[in-house]
């Protein structure tokens, strides 16, 4: 069986050796730049936090973030990751919000999960996914 090709970014070096211990080939990057340089790749998992740079709560307007990153993915519809799962795992909830909306209005499939939250079984509960659908659908309508 083949290990699904997963990417990972987080500044913190504790967390990325919790997650590389549980997903040893996962590539860990620590910046937006190189997170940007990687999505040119095909992925089946990409992990974003928010807070880079040893800060916390940054400006998500700051192109040394996370949200950077969605920016780009948002830019351009990339069709090599229309298949991937992105996980929003920042604990700054603000900011988690605002990765979340976009790539669920751009068409992304992608969930929030803290870091160290455990993972839903079968997908977030109905109540977590309705609104963003709802809201998905009434952006995209005719």
């Amino acid at each position: 069986m083949i290990s699904p090709r997963v990417l990972f970014l987080d500044d913190d070096p504790n967390r990325a050796e919790v997650f590389l211990i549980n997903r040893p080939s996962a590539v860990w990057v620590e910046t937006a730049e190189e997170c940007i340089a990687r999505l040119a790749e095909p992925w089946d998992e990409v992990h974003l936090d928010h807070d880079l740079g040893g800060e916390a709560f940054v400006d998500h307007d700051r192109e040394d973030c996370g949200m950077e990153v969605v920016r780009w993915l948002c830019d351009s519809f990339r069709d090599h990751l229309k298949e991937c799962q992105f996980v929003v795992h920042t604990r700054n909830p603000n900011a988690s919000c605002m990765m979340l909306m976009h790539l669920q209005v751009t068409g992304y499939k992608v969930v929030e999960r803290p870091f160290g939250a455990p993972a839903f079984e079968d997908g977030p509960p109905r109540s977590a996914r309705g609104p963003w659908a709802r809201l998905r659908d009434w952006l995209t309508r005719g």
